[in-house]
């Protein structure tokens, strides 16, 4: 019913914002994903999500498209509202959450509050096979997509593919590392860390490789 909202912000609080448009303050449920990117601002625009229930009418704000999704994919499981889907956005990023689906990732879901080894299995269950768009969305590679489609480590060309490989490489070369070395040294740190069931992201790939001190 409503795509999003642009005004004035009144209030700010790590739980929820006042957006005043048209001479009309709404009061909108936000995750601290959302709070963080509002600090210091105005002028605001959010996209919403309006959740309706028998006794009561609840806007939903947040600072990106991609987190909206996020939201709607995961109160559509069975067992999560929104109150565990706002949870999820506060304690962890859009693309852990996302990734740690994809991946199966249990004990990292468990870190949502309200969340425990059965819900997050379910999550997993209900939700790894539509998480997809989104990881594209985010600019993340999908567990197939780091590993390959047959599940073997990904070679040094399908790597390189991999987005958070190739802004790792662009980073150290920034640094002063020469292209090959960068290389080299990325799809080291990536295929150790796959291989233990990881999937790490450019900044993971960009700190294991300094530290390795090459």
């Amino acid at each position: 019913m409503y795509h999003h909202i642009r005004g004035e912000l009144k209030e700010l609080r790590p739980a929820s914002a006042v957006v005043e448009a048209g001479g009309v303050g709404f009061e909108l449920r936000i995750p601290l994903s959302t709070f963080d990117q509002l600090k210091g601002k105005k002028e605001v625009s959010l996209f919403t999500h309006l959740h309706v229930r028998e006794d009561e009418h609840r806007l939903y704000g947040f600072g990106t498209a991609e987190e909206r999704e996020l939201f709607r994919l995961l109160i559509s499981a069975t067992g999560i509202g929104p109150a565990i889907a706002v949870g999820a956005l506060s304690a962890l990023s859009p693309g852990e959450v996302a990734s740690g689906i994809s991946s199966g990732d249990i004990k990292l879901l468990q870190r949502i509050r309200g969340v425990g080894r059965k819900l997050a299995e379910r999550m997993v269950l209900e939700l790894k096979d539509r998480v997809g768009p989104l990881l594209s969305a985010l600019g993340i590679a999908s567990p197939t997509m780091q590993a390959g489609a047959d599940g073997k480590p990904a070679t040094r060309d399908r790597a390189m593919g991999i987005p958070s490989v190739s802004d790792a490489v662009l980073a150290l070369v920034s640094l002063g590392f020469d292209r090959k070395g960068a290389e080299d040294l990325v799809f080291e740190k990536h295929a150790e860390l796959t291989a233990r069931g990881a999937q790490p992201d450019a900044e993971v790939l960009i700190k294991e490789a300094l530290r390795s001190g090459k």
